[in-house]
Parts: C-alpha cells; structure tokens; sequence
C-alpha cells in the first residue's frame, strides 16, 4: 500500500502575505492622502498665514506696564514715550511662557519677565539678565501706523546674548 502523499498548504501564510501587503499599503495610502490635503489647505484661497496685529492707539499703554496679547503669543511693552516692543511670550532656550512679575526683585530693581521652567530672568526690553539664561527673548517687529501700533508676527528677530555690563530697561521705580 502506498502511501499517499499530498502537499499540505498553510491557510494562515496568504493571510500574513496580504496582512503584509496592507500593512504597508494603508499608512503610504494615509501619508499621500494627508500631503494632499495639507498641499490644498495651503494653496486655497481660504487659508491665510498669521498676518499683522493691530493693538491699538499709543495711548492705550503706560511705561512700564506689559500687556499680553495671548491668541498671538506676544507681549507689548511701552518702554519710553516713543519706545515699544513686541516680545515673543515664549523663553527661546526652554520653550516655557513668560509672566510679567512686577514685584520681583533682581540686582536691586522690581519689575522683570520670568520663564515659568527655568526661572531665567529678563527686562522689558527682553535682555537676558538672569541666571539661566543665555540669550535674550524673541521680538516681533512693529510699527505705528496711521497712530495705530501694528505687530508683525510673521517677523522679527532673535534675541541678543546676554550682557552682563547693560543697564536693564524696568519699570519707572
């Protein structure tokens, strides 16, 4: 009696072959699908980049006296009659928000920004002055235009290393 022979196929190894196949297939479909949109978003009509702030008249703001402008991530601050700065609310080594602490003391002075993480400690021009810190705080260029003040927060500029032989900018004391 021979014995019969026949080739036994294994159910499970078409299953793997099309798991891999899809496998790979959904998340190349997925990527293509999500640049096209993004490439969409972009070239629509309706999209538009973040653009100029427009803050208001001059007189709204004291000397001194920093004001959040939270949706656009900045702080305004009037630093003489003539002088504003548009300060980005973020520490550029951290990544941390910035509060405005009026009653902080350093190097004899009240009145400084500080980075919530690492404490580093900056005047209202956005000098590094504190420990921790390295460079200055971001700033977005501005103009006064038609007696309003305009902020650019599309650009702007790096902030400055820090100097230890400066005269901080605070608060009239």
């Amino acid at each position: 009696m021979a014995a019969e022979t026949r080739r036994m196929t294994n159910p499970a190894k078409g299953f793997f072959l099309w798991l891999w196949k899809m496998g790979l297939a959904i998340p190349l479909g997925m990527g293509a699908i999500l640049v096209l949109l993004v490439l969409m978003t972009l070239a629509s009509p309706l999209y538009e980049a973040p653009t100029e702030v427009n803050v208001g008249s001059p007189d709204r703001f004291e000397i001194g006296e920093p004001q959040i402008f939270k949706e656009q991530d900045f702080w305004l601050v009037r630093v003489s009659e003539t002088d504003f700065v548009a300060i980005y609310d973020r520490d550029p080594a951290s990544g941390c928000g910035l509060v405005w602490a009026p009653n902080h003391e350093h190097m004899g002075r009240t009145g400084w920004f500080r980075d919530v993480c690492s404490n580093s400690t900056y005047d209202l021009a956005g000098s590094c002055y504190g420990p921790g810190c390295l460079i200055g705080l971001n700033l977005y260029d501005l103009e006064i235009v038609n007696g309003e003040i305009i902020v650019d927060a599309r650009n702007g500029s790096r902030g400055l290393l820090a100097e230890d032989s400066g005269d901080p900018v605070n608060p009239p004391q």
